[in-house]
Formats: structure tokens, sequence, C-alpha cells
């Protein structure tokens, strides 16, 4: 396996836990942006993660934070949301995803955000 490869996949990690975090609201903002403990090692790749889902239209802003009902910064977007539901179902177990699978996602780009029609 290449760098290339290697950084693809870890880069498919963790988009996939800034998705599933912010589908079941578990997480604080500093989480999501990279700003946990030094012990995290992954608090980089994550920050990083949530910008890119943030640009490619999975993930959005809750303008109501912190008055909203539940504490969560960030929510999926109803694309992000079809988004987690179709990984899900394609390498899926129950309602979990089997993470040795990961290489089969395909986000959409940067260039091309998903669109409400695309689903």
């Amino acid at each position: 396996m290449n760098e290339g490869q290697i950084l693809g996949r870890r880069q498919k990690l963790r988009r996939m836990e800034v998705l599933r975090a912010a589908d079941k609201e578990a997480r604080t903002r500093e989480w999501f942006d990279g700003k946990v403990p030094e012990s995290d090692t992954d608090r980089q790749d994550r920050g990083q993660a949530t910008r890119d889902l943030l640009d490619l239209g999975l993930l959005e802003k809750d303008d109501l934070y912190p008055r909203a009902r539940h504490p969560n910064f960030y929510c999926l977007t109803p694309q992000g949301r079809t988004f987690l539901k179709d990984v899900i179902k394609k390498i899926g177990k129950g309602n979990s995803i089997d993470w040795k699978r990961v290489r089969e996602i395909e986000f959409p780009t940067s260039e091309r955000r998903l669109l409400a029609e695309d689903v």
C-alpha cells in the first residue's frame, strides 16, 4: 500500500468518524474542531475531516448553538444523512459500519458537491 492509499484510507476513516458523531450528537465542538487534549493523536485529522465535510456539504454548523435543544455544534445536512445511510447500507452490519471495507466508500469531491438531486 503506498502513501497516497494510506492517507486516503485514513481520511475516509476520520470523515466517517465525524459523520457518525454528528449523527449521534455525541461529541463536543472542540472534538469536531480537533482542539482536544494532546493525548488524542487523531485530533488534527479529525479537525481536517470536519472542514472537508463542511466543504462537501455533508455537514453544517448549527446556527442555534448553544441555544439549541442538543449540544452539538455540527449536524448532518439532508445530503449528509442520505450519504451516511447509503454507506451503512453498502458496507454496514446492522446499524454499524464494517471498518475493514472503508476503502469502498466514495466521497463526493470538493469540486463537485453532493446535491440533493444526486441522492
